[in-house]
């Protein structure tokens, strides 16, 4: 079948505190009603509070106090996502993401929306009665092939690869103990392993006797036909109304999620548009997986009924359609809405699900994001926010965690005074003309320029700083100093978006930097 725009409903991470706040649509009220009504017949406490109020308690919270009503949340809100996608564009195929299977089925026909939520309560009931408590998920920043090769090596029988994402997206599931020595493994080899905010080990071994208990809960449940395409990436395939829908439910459980796959087929197939149901990260997997593709998602940081806007990333393919307001050049932002875009441009650039970038985590020491790392993805928030000359301040990419950058640029934004720096740089006494706008100038005085910019701001002799020097080893300059001379660089000679290129805070000497420099900005040479 022609295919053009593909739906995308997720899994775990598709919860967000507020998502449908101020969304008093009567589709998306009647899909929280049931959910709560769903949920009492279960003898639980509804779920439409944790949509509706933006200061509901987080994922991670839920993942330990309340799993249950985790699951179903995620569920309402990527059937509730669906139907404000829908405003907008017709889908051809829609695709579940992991649990987002059921959303999937439900919205496609094969389940009513009560009899979906029953599903997923069913489902959640039977992981609690019958799963192992200790046992997790990691994502690994490897190709599938790679990740299975450290799972063989590791040798338990109850570690699986779980869920291929992207190129270099693999989630491992199983034992705590297995995925920590996973992690090491892929610490050893250089590659991100980031532990994922997931109450199982979904898709592993460890979830047989839960998927049994599963399957005996739901056979009253009656199955429809399907009224919408529906690709499975755990069939691998698309489904068909004498598929029995509930047994591939079951399976599902113990069986890996093939995103990847699925994707590219589709894509084989003609899709172009893929819209992402709710804010959970699928759409820049869906970037990285294939080139040239419109991404796009129903929920902003909040009023998520408004009109849909695109994916906000910074991968390198072509730009959706249509771009949002960047934050920078319309009203001030509250800190809040603020730190949900840092955290969905980091999920989208990093290719990491948005649950797992908290507004807590330690940058490096939580999410292994390098100062360098760091500095470029500075670059990106910089164009995103529309900081412009702010972004030059080194506090920006000193901060720690997203939620000390989101407050610094709601305080830069918001024109409150500046912080005073623990340790301030020495003052430049001058600034010279910048090249971008000045007399055209030879390769060397930009070197010249260059030296004489760092000895300035920090206070050596320009003699010291030599064109070969190697400007950490050699000069002592760290990363986070170098990302921040990378501001005062740019500013100095109207690089603008042009140094949010990775390439020049990586640069290891002045000659380096110069010869980007002029490579990339021909008027400076």
């Amino acid at each position: 079948m022609m295919v053009d725009t593909v739906f995308l409903l997720p899994g775990q991470g598709g919860y967000t505190p507020g998502l449908f706040a101020g969304d008093d649509s009567p589709e998306v009220r009647e899909v929280l009603d049931t959910a709560d009504r769903i949920a009492a017949e279960f003898g639980r406490g509804g779920v439409s509070h944790l949509l509706t109020h933006t200061d509901g308690p987080s994922a991670a919270d839920l993942v330990r106090s309340d799993s249950f009503a985790l699951q179903l949340a995620v569920f309402t809100a990527a059937v509730g996502s669906f139907r404000i996608a829908r405003r907008r564009h017709t889908p051809d195929v829609v695709v579940g993401h992991s649990m987002g299977e059921i959303a999937a089925l439900t919205v496609a026909g094969a389940f009513s929306t009560a009899d979906g939520a029953r599903l997923v309560c069913h489902r959640s009931e039977a992981l609690l009665a019958h799963c192992p408590s200790e046992g997790g998920m990691v994502a690994l920043d490897l190709p599938t092939g790679r990740a299975a090769h450290l799972v063989g090596a590791v040798a338990d029988r109850r570690l699986a690869v779980a869920v291929s994402n992207a190129p270099r997206q693999t989630v491992v599931a199983g034992p705590d103990e297995a995925v920590a020595v996973v992690a090491r493994l892929a610490a050893a080899l250089g590659a991100q392993a980031t532990r994922l905010n997931a109450p199982f080990p979904f898709h592993s071994p460890m979830l047989a006797v839960a998927a049994e208990a599963f399957g005996e809960a739901i056979t009253g449940i009656r199955q429809h036909p399907l009224r919408a395409a529906v690709y499975s990436p755990v069939a691998g395939g698309y489904l068909q109304d004498d598929t029995d829908l509930k047994a591939l439910l079951v399976r599902q459980l113990t069986t890996p999620v093939r995103f990847m796959a699925a994707v590219r087929e589709l894509h084989a197939d003609g899709a172009q548009r893929f819209v992402e149901c709710g804010r959970a990260g699928l759409s820049g997997l869906v970037r990285r997986s294939v080139p040239e593709v419109d991404t796009t998602r129903t929920a902003e940081a909040r009023g998520a009924g408004a009109t849909p806007a695109p994916e906000t990333g910074a991968t390198p393919v072509p730009a959706p359609a249509a771009t949002p307001t960047p934050v920078g050049t319309g009203p001030v932002a509250s800190g809040v809405s603020v730190l949900d875009e840092l955290r969905e441009l980091y999920a989208s650039v990093l290719g990491y699900p948005v649950e797992v970038i908290t507004g807590d985590a330690d940058l490096e020491a939580d999410l292994g994001i390098d100062s360098l790392k760091r500095a470029e993805m500075l670059g990106k928030v910089s164009a995103h926010f529309g900081l412009g000359e702010s972004a030059v301040d080194g506090r920006f990419v000193a901060q720690p965690t997203l939620a000390d950058l989101a407050a610094l640029i709601a305080e830069v934004r918001g024109g409150a005074a500046p912080v005073a720096r623990a340790t301030p740089a020495p003052a430049v006494t001058a600034t010279p003309t910048p090249v971008g706008t000045g007399p055209v100038a030879s390769g060397v005085s930009v070197l010249d320029e260059l030296r004489e910019l760092y000895a300035s701001v920090l206070g050596y002799p320009v003699e010291v700083i030599t064109g070969d020097a190697d400007l950490e080893a050699d000069l002592g300059i760290d990363s986070l100093k170098r990302a921040e001379m990378l501001g005062k660089v740019s500013a100095h000679f109207g690089l603008g978006e042009s140094a949010v290129d990775g390439r020049f805070v990586a640069q290891p000497t002045l000659a380096d930097l110069a010869d980007l420099i002029t490579a990339v900005q021909p008027s400076a040479r």
